[in-house]
Order: C-alpha cells, then structure tokens, then sequence
C-alpha cells in the first residue's frame, strides 16, 4: 500500500495537478477525517483503498481545495439501493435494499455473485474495497473485465458498471432511477476502468 506522499505524488500527474495543491487537498481531507491519519517518513500510515478514492474524487470532479471536504462526504456516503446481474435477458442475482432492510437483506447484501468478494453498502466504502480486492478476485475472467463509474450531481446518485461472462453487474447508490426528476442540466463524471485499475495498484496491500 502507498503513504500519503506516494499516493499524493502518484495522483498528481494522474490529473495534471501540482504536487503541492493535491498535498493541500490531502491536508483538508485528512482534518475532515476522510483520511487514514498518520505521520511522516517512516511513520507515515498505509493508505487504504477508501483514502485513494477519497482524494481520486476531488481531482476527477475539479473541485477546489475548500470545497472538496463537504463533496467528497456526501458522495461517499451514498448509499446502496440496488444492484442486480443480468445474463442473457435474464436475473441472475438482485439486492434492492430501497424499500428498507431486515436482517435477511442485509445477509443478502454481504454476498456477491462471486466467490470471495463481498458487498458494501455506502459508495466509498464499496468502491474503496474493490480497490483493494475486486481486481484480485479468485475468478481471473472477472477480474479481467472492465469497470465503470459514474457519478452524477443529479440526486447525487453514483453507479458502479462491471460486465464479465458472469453478466453485466450494477450497483446504484444515492436517489433510485425512479425517485430522479429530468434535470434541465447535469454534472456527469466517468471513472473509466484504465483508471481505476492504476488506482487499485495503490491499494494494493502487496506493494510496499
């Protein structure tokens, strides 16, 4: 896993951003408690996917130092209210957790339609998560296949994209599709799979 200063000095160029204001941005984000604390040198902490994500999403988005506090909370703590994994027309898994949760959904939703990975409910915890193991899943042929993420201001809501020879998996998270109003203009950013695998190798918990 990467320190603070590797993750900063890695996601810098990423987004053509100076070294310094992406430290700041860290520096903000750490006082609002969006990152894992930690010291300098060799006491700096290991940063987690969910600290990659957390500082991917100002940059992605262009948002300003002051600004990226209050935006990168709300966006993470979108919570899930479906998912589903469609093969050839037909439903092959669903978690819907928009009406509600009783104990048998919530076991529903730590179960993944594939062996080892399990589910999160809130948007940065699950993509954080994945970042760390969803690259590295015992099935290579889903490991392989591509991600997407989009993120809309509409809602907000945020939609996680994965299609393998498993089916096409979606989890949504924020307003539900049918709780969404037509915007006269909205904000739509795309994490594309490229990126979010060079994101997942400073997660890794194998690299040092």
């Amino acid at each position: 896993m990467a320190t603070k200063g590797e993750m900063v000095r890695a996601l810098a160029p990423q987004f053509g951003q100076n070294v310094n204001k992406v430290d700041a941005m860290a520096r903000e984000l750490g006082r609002a408690e969006l990152l894992t604390p930690g010291g300098r040198g060799r006491a700096a902490a290991d940063m987690h996917g969910i600290d990659v994500f957390h500082l991917t999403l100002p940059l992605a988005l262009g948002l300003e130092t002051k600004d990226a506090p209050k935006a990168v909370r709300e966006i993470s703590q979108l919570q899930l209210v479906q998912g589903d994994l469609y093969l050839d027309g037909h439903i092959q898994w669903e978690a819907n957790c928009h009406t509600g949760g009783g104990s048998k959904l919530l076991d529903a939703l730590n179960k993944l339609p594939v062996a080892g990975l399990a589910l999160r409910r809130s948007f940065g915890a699950f993509c954080g998560y994945w970042l760390e193991v969803g690259f590295a899943a015992s099935d290579e042929n889903f490991r392989s296949a591509p991600v997407t993420i989009e993120i809309s201001s509409n809602g907000p809501h945020a939609i996680f994209s994965h299609r393998s020879e498993k089916g096409s998996l979606k989890l949504w998270f924020g307003e539900a599709a049918k709780d969404l109003s037509t915007p006269e203009w909205e904000r739509r950013t795309i994490l594309s799979d490229k990126l979010f695998r060079r994101l997942s190798q400073l997660a890794d918990s194998s690299v040092s």
